[in-house]
């Protein structure tokens, strides 16, 4: 390696510092505000809540109170494939940052090399062999691999609240397919009994069709109305099937196992998440605050690629030992040591680092607007989850009423049917409205249940 004189390098060095003088250095330039303001309140009340008050936020499924739903959620946050591919990609990110930071420190090699010929022909043939250490190092004068090093952690880090977001998103969803599967459930169990009871009318139809107290017409709409409470309880066991299924997919499971025994579960008391403010929830939110790390490292990367428009200095060394022996004759050592230092300044490229500026200043925008819209999002969930779930909470308290009085009214029918002032098509008649106002109730509950999943998901920070 050619030695530099002391003098070459102060002269190189005092040039680079001119340089850096005059160009600034590489900064990330400042992301602008994003357009979106949280207000200061909602703008949809809260529901009231039921007696209990949730105070958990990691586990804030286990407020449901049940056991079979808290193990089925253990199940797939240990299990399910897609949090397996999360976890793969916070790794990557995670090496990704170690080699970025590995780019700002020196490098250290060990170099051998052995060679054996002549210069020409008259030259006798000589044998050299070297062995050393050699050394290179580039000067981050104008930041550009420091701000590669904090893009880089800021994406392990978005990657990290990324695994945080489908955690949150994977309990929500177990939860969910759980309380459809129960609400499924009860629907098919009262559709069957639907069916029961036309059954029943029918067959009190057909002999009083033989007494010829009612025409055929009668039997026909019955008829009808039997075939379709078959298809509707068809469909609901189809119906559950298939949640079943996709319950399985979430648990990493090809079906559930055999198990399951879906315990009937019937708790009316719904605890609800601690209301936050809506800039607090966009502050505890993984899914929005991934988009804020997105949007630095985007900023830093900007700051990279300007980088490249000012000079870089490298530092080299290089120390090693040499052997010559001429014609297998008696080998000389000598022991090489230089230094030297290396700067390089882009004058003419045909405009690829402008490109590639705009290029990453184009992405820095879009960061800004994936991070506006998962603001919108974040905001947008709580209102929608707490408007659904008052909603519900309406028709569940409508329709339990409902209930109630159909069920009178089936109890006034028996009775007057007994007493002989009153006929058996009547009772009937009132038990399938009866039905159809409970199967009305558990769509309701469901609801309810599937909004109060949200409004949990909606406030949950991490899993």
């Amino acid at each position: 390696m050619p030695h530099l004189e002391p003098m070459v390098f102060a002269r190189t060095a005092a040039t680079a510092a001119a340089l850096c003088a005059v160009l600034g250095c590489a900064t990330p330039p400042l992301p602008s505000v994003p357009s979106v303001v949280a207000p200061h309140h909602w703008s949809v009340a809260a529901p009231v809540a039921g007696a209990t008050a949730s105070r958990r936020t990691a586990t804030w499924w286990q407020d449901f109170g049940s056991t079979e739903l808290d193990t089925l959620v253990d199940a797939a946050l240990e299990h399910n494939p897609d949090l397996r591919v999360v976890a793969a990609r916070v790794a990557q990110a995670r090496a990704l940052t170690d080699g970025a930071h590995a780019e700002r420190l020196p490098r250290l090699d060990l170099v051998a090399s052995s060679q054996r010929g002549r210069d020409s022909s008259p030259d006798p043939k000589a044998t050299s062999a070297s062995v050393g250490l050699r050394a290179g190092w580039e000067l981050d004068l104008f930041s550009g691999k420091a701000l590669a090093a904090s893009a880089a952690e800021r994406d392990a880090q978005s990657a990290e609240l990324m695994q945080q977001a489908a955690r949150v998103a994977l309990t929500a969803e177990v939860a969910t397919a759980y309380f459809d599967i129960q609400a499924l459930l009860r629907r098919e169990a009262v559709a069957l009994e639907a069916v029961a009871t036309l059954e029943r009318q029918i067959a009190v139809a057909l002999r009083r069709f033989e007494a010829g107290h009612v025409g055929s017409l009668d039997i026909d709409r019955l008829q009808s109305e039997l075939r379709q409470e078959r298809s509707s309880a068809q469909q609901l066991q189809g119906a559950l099937q298939v949640r079943q299924r996709q319950l399985a997919v979430l648990l990493g499971m090809t079906q559930m196992p055999p198990s399951t025994s879906w315990t009937r579960w019937d708790s009316d008391d719904i605890a609800m998440p601690a209301t936050l403010l809506p800039a607090d929830l966009l502050e505890r939110r993984p899914d929005v605050q991934r988009h804020v790390r997105a949007l630095d490292a985007a900023a830093a990367r900007v700051g990279v690629a300007r980088s490249d428009l000012y000079p870089r200095i490298q530092l080299d060394w290089a120390g090693r030992k040499e052997r010559l022996s001429v014609n297998g004759g008696s080998a000389g050592t000598t022991i090489v040591v230089g230094y030297g230092v290396s700067l390089s300044l882009p004058i003419f490229d045909g405009g690829r680092i402008r490109a590639n500026i705009a290029i990453h200043e184009a992405r820095a925008q879009e960061a800004m607007a994936e991070y506006e819209k998962a603001m919108l999002g974040a905001l947008a969930d709580v209102e929608i989850a707490f408007a659904q779930l008052r909603a519900a909470q309406i028709s569940v308290s409508e329709l339990e009423q409902a209930e109630k009085a159909g069920a009178d009214a089936a109890r006034k029918s028996e009775r007057l049917f007994e007493a002989g002032l009153n006929d058996l098509n009547t009772v009937l008649d009132v038990r399938r409205n009866l039905l159809r106002t409970r199967d009305a109730l558990l769509q309701a509950r469901s609801a309810r249940w599937t909004a109060a999943v949200a409004v949990h998901r909606a406030f949950a920070g991490a899993v």
